[in-house]
């Protein structure tokens, strides 16, 4: 059967008409038609658009969302239909479909004998299509069963072919369809074309020769030129159009509809624009059901609108009243005749137009065209015309509302005051075109809900708008509108109305789906007869209290019949079988569901008692009779969801406020007393929960207030717990399953958190960068300690609590409440968790009365990534398990203080209020009173990591003794707990007891440089636990596997314990590879350390050595000048060559050549602290040897044993040290201190600070060459190392260590036997001499440059007598005399040279003589050039602390002293 012919949406429809063509029996040509019909709605996105530019005015491109609709009809048309065309273009056929049946083309094949002249006969057939329906704009025909051969040509257009069924594809008829439907939007376009030309079109009801006839020119008969099969050739015949006025350019569209949105949300802005004001306030009245009622309701503002009867004599006579306000205009211009009429043919053509968008399935084009086509036609009173532009524009709405689109009604639709003025007229229709079309685009546009419901409201005046506008034209000569096509008008408008009236009111989708595809639609029930609500409740309340009595007396008649007490329970009445009264219990369970409770529920509702309906999934499970929208919209959502609980938790608080408190209570009282005497376990079960949810506050309390107590006595709730249980169980006695109560409290779960884990199973958060901070990544690059360590930081509390760890449990304590004043005794209770999977545990507990509860519950996660605990499944004795969400926030609804609702709407959140044309539908939700907010918690799941713990140790009791600088090492035995997950990342980390005020030392602010650098060497360098390594592989350690790793003890002064940390993790990869975050956990040793001094060094000193104590030649030449051989110089002899060769075996021994000497006697005063005698051995190597390691094997050994409080001083020769820069800053091993070095607090001065320095580096030389070890003989065999940074340098031992900057040295010849060899001058030491008197010598003073700048040296001498006062050592005018100046300054000096100074002088007596030396610098060296300053650092802020370098002085260190004799 064809689609219904009066549907609301007929309008929209394209018309196509099947015909048989050639021989075609009448079952096949009918199943050929039902092959097409599944096919009659293309969608445009499916469409292919015509690709000649001319002709896409209807381009499915345009809006893919769209969709034509076929009626495919088999009949033609009635005559009355032909003149209603173009005014009503879905009444003729605009596509004519010829079907042939392939298999008798086997027949034509034979008379024309090939495919090809097959397919000339069917070409025939087209031809003749298109004279037979000149009035169709597309001619085909569709080749049924038939397959053409692969070697025939193509079949000639006009002809397609479909295969037979057994070879038809899913998309072969859509296919078809869409070929079809794209001829046809392209000669559509060719079509509008040529309406576009014409001035104007006639009504249907009208014939004039000078005007068209029924929309085609004159001369073409009844059968137009413009319908024919030509159309797209056809000139349009266009007359002369006066320029149009600026009020008409306001009303024109300027261009045709641009490339829109594919997607229906894109287009749904772009359908109508929004009103430019509001219209009138008018009172608003219930949706009408009846003729009647639209009557009465309808019509215009000025109560002009005609009685439902449409008689048109009486209309007529309204209407004539209004005619008189017409003012008839001759002349020229805006408001003459002939522009009136031009106007008038504008807007009726735009009417045409756009019904072919609607026909097109292009609304929102349609609707804009209507809408401006209706403005022109209601500016020019041309009412026919303006009422078919409102009835297409509704059709237009109801389609994009099936659509699903989102739609704004247009302002042209809404009743408006017909007496207006002509400005206003002009000034409202261009802005109604205008923000119809144009606003469409507004991203404010309201959504389709809200746009349903203002059409559900306007639809009754609109309606009634469009019939007034029908009947007023009739009063026009020749704008008379057919009767046909006005009773088929009412018919649609009444169709549309009944789907209303059928949806309860609504424009839904089922009444769209009935309007449009005519789908069965089942009448919703009447939940509620309206204005007697309360005097049912009344009625019913006054029916319980004399029903029940007489419930309870039949119990109890029926229980003495059966032998039984009535008290004796609801099972031993119907334990007894065959008697009379075992059908006690016979009331079937749908009876009860659908019966007594449902009726009570009603009673209930009607005085605002709070329902505990469980909640259902299923939209289209209904309560009982009487449940309104309103209160079921809470149970309609998902189950015990968030939104679900919170909505019945504000639906609560609102019926907590409706009504009386005691009359409620009341009631449910009745209610159960009812149940128990039938007896009903359901309503007994639901009417107890009621009460008790009734009673209570509906508030989640705080935990310091008792906010949440209810209002019964504590009895009353003790027999109402108690009646729950025995209702429950004695239906399961009775075998009845399912029967269980609504839980009365949706506050139960309280709040839950993450209970932290052990430390040891902390997992910490990581990032790779970290693990090169810890050293993981480059092992054999030290590790400054001063670097910050992230593994030694502590884990983070608040961060372990979201993490959790695969297939490991987790421990949540959640918090229960009971604000009742009985037990609640919990069957189990399991956390409910959304994201990976997670395995709860389930557990049994039992609330006590009116108290919180803390219980802990477990769980294993799964899976990694986001885990979230949303609430808790609940099974509590008695009633049905659910979900309860966590509030752990308090909560109480707060009273709205304004008053939106009266009556029983007052019992409703969500109240509708009559709806504004300007803002649409609303509902009056208390903005005042927000619900509650359930709290979630969310963590994080990362992998299965590895689990490790301590299995052993070596050291009882985790102590060890040690003694100061010794090293012991034990042993930690690691256990991988984890049978899947290795440990390829450990990391070791220690603590120990003087960290922290080593820590607080460097710290301070008033510490020196030089003490700063101790105590960074002894925190950097002196570390007191440190792992010892087997080798540089990275340790593992396998699932189920053990590994023990050695840790090393150094005992120092202070120690009292430490803390060894070893994290470890699992990366799958090597460090460097590692990814960008990763998780650890950290195991921890602790132990304690007992520290006992050994050996100490007390003391220590530097001490320089006699000017002649190890000069080498000075006994040669003794021996060979005097040449003396008497005993007692035999004896000297013997001792000064036994002093020669101890000093050269000890210099050979450390090292030195025999002619070295520069050295010094070092003094090390060590003292035994240990019980037990304890052997010391030093070493001592060459400044040569350089810092390795290896160099300490030649150095010099000295060993000695101390005995227990013993002191012993050992004496080491030292050499002298020399630096080139002995001032230099002092460094810091802190990296953090690197940026500049750090000046002591003290505010020490220039001449301090230099002293500081040189004693520093001084003493560092010396430790540099220098080290001891101390040895324990015995079983115990304890060694360690001798602490020797305690040594304290003082100035005096700095100057016997260091070799000055400037060396001065002295020698003296005889000038007379220069050169032959001298034996008069005599040099008994480095600088003394033996001279002979009244000898003419030369005084050579040699100056060596050690600084690496040359120098520009004044060299000064002082001669005097020995071991005389001053005051006489300088009077030796007539003692010693000299040739030349004893100041003399030099010439430059270079860096590393040396220079010499000769001065004659003669000694005149005998007597002792010394000369001094001092070297000056006589000036600065100029500033280096530019170049070299460049690459020669500036000074720091330290090198200032130095202060101004002046003018450098030296002294020789040994003055030269002359012995004169006389050679008699």
């Amino acid at each position: 059967m064809g689609l219904d012919p009066l549907s609301p949406i007929a309008p929209a429809r394209v018309r196509v008409l099947l015909v048989p063509v050639g021989r075609v029996k009448r079952s096949r040509f009918l199943a050929f038609v039902d092959r097409l019909r599944p096919h009659n709605v293309v969608r445009l996105g499916d469409v292919s658009a015509d690709a000649r530019p001319n002709r896409n005015m209807f381009s499915p491109l345009a809006f893919p969302s769209g969709l034509m609709l076929y009626d495919l009809s088999v009949s033609l048309p009635p005559g009355s239909h032909s003149p209603l065309a173009p005014f009503e273009l879905f009444r003729e056929p605009l596509v004519v479909i010829g079907v042939v049946d392939g298999v008798e083309l086997g027949q034509l094949l034979g008379a024309v004998a090939s495919e090809e002249g097959a397919y000339d006969a069917l070409g025939q057939g087209v031809e003749e299509l298109m004279d037979q329906f000149p009035k169709a704009l597309v001619h085909r025909l569709l080749l049924f069963d038939h397959t053409p051969a692969a070697s025939s040509r193509l079949p000639p257009e006009g002809i397609m072919t479909v295969p037979p069924p057994e070879l038809v594809k899913i998309t072969t008829m859509k296919t078809v369809m869409c070929d079809i439907t794209s001829l046809l939007l392209a000669e559509m376009t060719t079509f509008a074309k040529s309406l576009q030309g014409l001035p104007s079109i006639e009504s249907p009801s009208t014939s004039d020769g000078s005007h068209i006839h029924n929309g085609f020119p004159p001369g073409h008969g009844s059968q137009p030129e413009v319908w024919g099969r030509r159309g797209s050739e056809t000139t349009p015949h266009s007359g002369s159009v006066s320029p149009a006025t600026a009020a008409e350019r306001a009303h024109h569209r300027m261009s045709m509809p641009a490339q829109l949105p594919s997607s229906a949300e894109g287009y749904s802005g772009a359908i109508a624009g929004s009103r430019s004001k509001s219209p009138p306030s008018r009172t608003r009245t219930p949706p009408p059901t009846t003729f009647d009622e639209i009557a009465g309701q309808g019509g215009s503002p000025n109560k002009n609108s005609l009685p439902s009867t449409l008689n048109r004599s009486s209309a007529g006579s309204v209407l004539r009243e209004s005619s008189h306000d017409r003012i008839s205009v001759h002349g020229f211009g805006s408001g003459s005749l002939s522009e009136r009429a031009r106007n008038k043919g504008k807007g009726r053509v735009g009417v045409v137009i756009g019904a072919l968008y609607l026909h097109a399935g292009r609304w929102g084009d349609a609707v804009r065209e209507l809408v401006e086509s209706a403005t022109i036609a209601k500016a020019n009173s041309d009412h026919l015309w303006h009422a078919k532009a409102l009835e297409n524009i509704l059709v237009g709405l109801l389609m994009l509302a099936w659509a699903g689109m989102d739609f704004q009604i247009p302002q042209i639709c809404y009743p408006m005051a017909e007496k207006a003025s002509a400005p206003s007229i002009k000034s409202q229709s261009s802005s109604t075109g205008g923000s119809d079309a144009g606003a469409s685009q507004s991203p404010n546009a309201p959504n389709r809900l809200v746009s349903l419901q203002n059409l559900t409201s306007l639809l009754p005046d609109l309606l009634n708008t469009i019939l007034n506008l029908y009947i007023r034209a009739s009063n026009f000569t020749g704008e008379s509108l057919p009767q046909l096509a006005f009773s088929e008008s009412c018919i649609r408008f009444s169709k549309l109305l009944c789907a209303v009236h059928l949806s309860n009111g609504k424009l839904d989708d089922q009444a769209l789906k009935l309007a449009v595809l005519n789908a069965p639609l089942l009448e919703k029930p009447r939940l509620r007869i309206p204005r007697i609500s309360r005097k049912k409740a009344f009625v019913l309340r006054e029916l319980l209290s004399v029903l029940t009595p007489g419930l309870v007396q039949a119990r109890k008649l029926g229980a003495a019949e059966m032998g039984v007490h009535p008290a004796a329970g609801l099972a031993a009445l119907n334990a007894v079988g065959g008697g009379a009264g075992a059908g006690a219990l016979d009331l079937g369970q749908g009876d009860v569901e659908h019966g007594l409770v449902d009726l009570l529920g009603v009673l209930g509702r009607t005085y605002g008692v709070v329902a505990a309906t469980a909640p259902r999934t299923d939209p289209t499970d209904t309560d009982a009779a009487g449940f309104d929208d309103s209160q079921a919209a809470s149970q309609r959502l998902d189950g015990d969801s968030d939104e679900a609980v919170v909505a019945r938790i504000l639906q609560d608080a609102t019926l907590r406020s409706f009504g009386s408190h005691a009359l409620k209570l009341n009631i449910l009282r009745h209610c159960i007393n009812l149940c128990e005497a039938l007896p009903d376990f359901h309503g007994v079960l639901r009417f107890t929960t009621e009460l008790l949810r009734t009673a209570g506050s509906g508030i989640a309390p705080r935990a310091d207030s008792d906010e949440g107590s209810t209002s019964l006595t504590r009895d009353e709730q003790v027999r109402l717990a108690t009646n729950i249980s025995r209702t429950v169980g004695a239906a399961r006695k009775l075998g009845l399953r399912g029967i269980e109560a609504e839980y009365w409290d949706e506050f139960l779960a309280r709040g839950v958190e993450l209970l932290e884990p052990a430390a040891w199973k902390i997992p910490v958060l990581h990032s790779r960068s970290e693990l090169e901070s810890a050293g993981a990544v480059v092992e054999t690059k030290e590790k400054s300690p001063f670097i910050y360590n992230p593994f030694l930081k502590r884990p983070d509390a608040a961060a372990a609590e979201k993490v959790l760890v695969v297939a490991e449990y987790a421990e949540f304590k959640i918090t229960l409440q009971n604000p009742f004043e009985f037990d609640i005794e919990i069957e189990r209770i399991c956390l409910e968790s959304t994201g990976v999977k997670f395995d709860p545990t389930d557990q049994g507990t039992v609330i006590g009365a009116y108290r919180t509860k803390m219980l802990s519950l477990f769980g294993v996660p799964r899976g990694a990534g986001t885990l979230t605990i949303a609430g808790c499944k609940v099974k509590i004795r008695g009633c049905r398990e659910r979900r309860f969400p966590i509030f752990s926030e308090p909560w109480s609804p707060q009273q709205d203080t304004k008053i939106k609702s009266t009556g029983l709407a007052a019992s409703e959140r969500d109240s509708p209020r009559p709806i504004s044309m300007t803002t649409g539908p609303m509902t009056s939700t208390s903005s005042a009173s927000p619900g509650p907010k359930p709290s979630s918690l969310t963590l994080s799941v990362i992998p299965e990591q590895p689990v490790l713990v301590v299995k052993s140790t070596n050291l009882p009791q985790s102590a060890v003794m040690l003694l100061d600088g010794e090293r012991k090492a034990f042993t930690i035995t690691l256990q991988n707990l984890s049978s899947t997950v290795p440990v390829d990342l450990l990391l070791f980390a220690a603590q120990d007891s003087t960290a922290g005020p080593l820590q607080a030392a460097m710290n301070s602010k008033d510490i020196l440089s030089a003490e700063l650098y101790e105590l960074e060497l002894l925190f950097s360098h002196k570390e007191a636990l440190r792992w010892r390594r087997e080798n540089d592989t990275r340790p593992s350690i396998g699932p189920g596997e053990s590994k023990a790793i050695e840790v090393e003890v150094l005992g120092k002064p202070g120690l009292t314990g430490g803390v060894v940390h070893l994290d470890y993790a699992h990366l799958g990869t090597c460090p460097e590879q590692a990814t960008e975050i990763f998780y650890s956990r950290q195991v921890t040793v602790p132990i304690t350390v007992t520290v006992n001094a050994s050996i100490e060094l007390v003391r220590a000193d530097v001490i320089r050595c006699a000017p002649t104590s190890v000069w080498p030649k000075s006994i040669d030449q003794t021996r060979a000048i005097s040449g003396k051989t008497d005993e007692p110089g035999a004896v000297r002899s013997s001792t000064a060559e036994r002093t020669e060769h101890r000093h050269r075996d000890l210099l050979r021994g450390l090292g030195f050549q025999e002619d070295d000497r520069d050295h010094c006697l070092l003094l090390l005063d060590f003292r035994n602290a240990w019980p037990t005698a304890l052997t010391v051995t030093l070493q001592l190597r060459s400044p040569t040897d350089g810092e390795n390691a290896e160099t300490w094997v030649d150095a010099y050994t000295l060993t000695e044993v101390i005995q227990s409080g013993h002191t012993s001083r050992v004496v080491l020769p030292l050499p002298r040290i020399f630096l080139k820069n002995s001032h230099a800053p002092i460094p810091t091993l802190n990296p953090a201190n690197k940026r500049q070095f750090v000046l002591g607090a003290s505010k020490l001065s220039p001449e301090a600070e230099r002293a500081s320095r040189e004693v520093f580096w001084y003493r560092q030389e010396i430790l540099k060459l220098l080290r001891g070890t101390w040895e324990e003989k015995g079983s115990n065999a304890r060694r360690g190392d001798i602490e020797l940074r305690n040594m304290k340098l003082s100035a005096r031992m700095v100057d016997a260590v260091k070799i000055d900057d400037v060396e001065i040295e002295w020698a003296i010849t005889n000038s007379e036997s220069a050169d032959t060899e001298d034996r008069s001058v005599r040099q008994t030491g480095r600088s003394a001499f033996n001279v002979p008197t009244e000898e003419f010598l030369t005084l050579r003073t040699r100056i060596h440059n050690r600084t690496s700048e040359p120098i520009y040296p004044l060299l000064r001498l002082q001669p005097s007598l020995r071991h005389q006062p001053h005051g006489v050592a300088l009077d030796i005018s007539k003692r010693l005399i000299w040739n030349g100046l004893l100041q003399q300054a030099l010439p430059l000096l270079g860096a590393g040279e040396e220079t010499e100074v000769e001065l004659g002088v003669c000694v005149l007596c005998r007597g002792e003589f010394e000369i001094g030396a001092q070297v000056e610098e006589a000036r600065l060296c100029p500033a280096p050039a530019e170049d070299e300053a460049e690459a020669k650092p500036k000074p720091t802020l330290v090198d200032r602390a130095l202060g101004v370098r002046g003018r450098r002085c030296w002294y020789a260190r040994e003055r030269c002293v002359l012995l004169a004799r006389d050679d008699a």
